[in-house]
């Protein structure tokens, strides 16, 4: 996944969680930002902190994890993760780990000796994704609009309780997003979707059609403007340079005034 993708990405999954999506887990606090930093040099670690963990309005920080099976030495992992981020911004972290249908209890709690750590579990097993799905496709049909806690149960329905195989709801809920009328909602959707597939989708071909039915989605769309954008960024510079007025450069781009006149200064001072 390039770099760019993956900004995308968690730019629209920071979206989707910011609203009232987190009430989903029972959480009673909003997010604020994602806590994507630099943590350790272990990668498994830094990784792990920084799909999914954001910082809330309450000042502390909200972690979660999606696992399709329990190991003990996982909590552990966490543990070393949060202490991470913890000594970094010295700020409180709760940490959620969102297990998928194959999981109905666990072990929630480490005991270290001099460190007692504590995790809560949320179980998708105990949830029917089949009576979610057919009530989340009602909802589109009429074309309602789909609450934050309506978006945060269309990602998490291949995970949950389910008659069909986890690729086949992946594809339906890509499908489902694509008809939504609001394009946010569509990319919200499926940045989780893809990341959730990387880590539940075990066949490879199968994974790659999941991510080619998204690339020709909102997610493709995105990147497509992103990069129009900086095309437009480089020859507004160029223009600059050769010393063409900013009310030309407005004329003959789809830059704004602000943007090209901040261009110019940025270049002044040799940025």
């Amino acid at each position: 996944m390039s770099k760019k993708t993956e900004d995308i990405l968690f730019k629209n999954i920071m979206e989707l969680f910011r609203g009232n999506a987190v009430k989903f887990f029972g959480l009673d606090k909003n997010i604020v930002s994602n806590a994507r930093t630099e943590l350790s040099n272990i990668l498994d670690i830094q990784q792990n902190i920084n799909d999914f963990a954001f910082y809330a309005d309450d000042d502390s920080y909200v972690h979660f994890e999606f696992e399709s099976e329990y190991r003990k030495k996982d909590l552990a992992r966490f543990m070393v993760a949060d202490a991470m981020l913890y000594y970094k911004e010295g700020k409180p972290v709760k940490t959620i780990v969102v297990y998928s249908s194959n999981v109905k209890d666990t072990i929630t709690a480490i005991d270290a000796g001099a460190i007692q750590y504590n995790v809560e579990a949320f179980y998708l097993a105990k949830m029917d994704g089949d009576k979610k799905y057919d009530e989340i496709r009602a909802k589109v049909d009429a074309g309602e609009p789909l609450s934050k806690q309506d978006l945060m149960s269309v990602v998490l329905i291949p995970l949950m309780k389910n008659t069909v195989e986890k690729v086949v709801r992946f594809e339906q809920i890509i499908n489902l997003s694509k008809e939504l009328k609001v394009y946010e909602e569509q990319a919200q959707i499926q940045a989780m979707i893809e990341m959730l597939a990387e880590k539940f989708v075990k066949n490879e071909y199968e994974l790659e059609r999941l991510k080619g039915m998204m690339r020709m989605g909102a997610i493709a769309e995105m990147l497509k403007e992103e990069f129009l954008n900086e095309r437009n960024i480089e020859i507004t510079k160029k223009m600059l340079k050769k010393g063409l007025t900013v009310e030309d450069i407005v004329e003959t781009t789809d830059l704004s005034i602000d943007t090209v006149k901040q261009l110019q200064a940025e270049i002044k001072q040799g940025k």
